[in-house]
């Protein structure tokens, strides 16, 4: 194994053979401990993954590599309805046309719920690489104008204007929101700092959200450790 190397999350696990919450299992009971990048992805080195290895610790088998496009984080109804009611209430106060918040996570994205959107559009977005204006919104420190005419995004039929804002924990980054407006109506100034504003809120839900996914996860592995139990039988009869 090359000793200047770093490996992502997914690529640990393959090298470890485990499921990843297994390895952020492992991270929690301080077996290993990643670095992070600007980002605030996790990268482990050659030496971390080595030392690992050695350490005694069991390994799991490795569930493979999720499918392509697919965020480490779980998207479940649950996670889209919150991210849902989340950015409505945005989309009212400025009249927006639509709404919504990709998820990105160990480098995928995923469409994480959207206000505003017909069903047959954010499904052919869910099924599609994120545009560029919300991949670029990622390395921009504050809201990101575009025009979906030029873009194609999220509908090249849209004549608004749409924004996109990198969302943000205090330490990692977790995707970007966007927003388009009406036909003729550009965004404030003042609104574009309240976007940037919930943009900012939305990454505290959105932190809290995948950790208790995590959570869920660890808890799953560990149960799934536990041996299989009978239900004890009835010491004696009827009397």
């Amino acid at each position: 194994m090359q000793s200047d190397r770093w490996f992502s999350v997914s690529e640990a696990c393959r090298i470890l053979g485990i499921s990843r919450t297994t390895l952020l299992a492992a991270e929690s009971a301080a077996v290993i401990t990643p670095s992070r990048t600007p980002g605030g992805h996790r990268r482990y080195s050659a030496g971390q993954l080595e030392r690992y290895l050695g350490a005694g610790v069991p390994l799991r088998p490795d569930p493979g590599p999720r499918p392509a496009g697919r965020a480490a984080t779980a998207v479940d109804a649950t996670f889209t309805a919150v991210v849902r009611d989340a950015v409505r209430p945005l989309a009212r106060s400025l009249d927006a046309e639509c709404a919504g918040f990709y998820l990105h996570d160990d480098g995928r994205w995923q469409l994480a719920g959207t206000a505003g959107v017909p069903r047959w559009l954010a499904e052919r977005l869910a099924s599609s690489a994120p545009p560029a204006p919300v991949t670029e919104a990622l390395q921009s420190g504050g809201p990101r104008l575009f025009d979906p005419r030029v873009t194609g995004f999220p509908d090249a039929r849209s004549p608004g204007h749409g924004v996109a804002v990198r969302v943000r924990a205090p330490d990692r980054v977790h995707g970007a929101l966007f927003l388009v407006t009406r036909p003729g109506r550009a965004p404030l100034p003042g609104e574009l700092q309240v976007v940037g504003a919930v943009a900012d809120l939305l990454g505290v839900l959105v932190e809290q959200l995948v950790q208790n996914a995590d959570l869920r996860g660890r808890l799953r592995d560990i149960a799934a450790l536990c041996p299989d139990r009978k239900p004890a039988e009835t010491v004696g009869g009827p009397g």
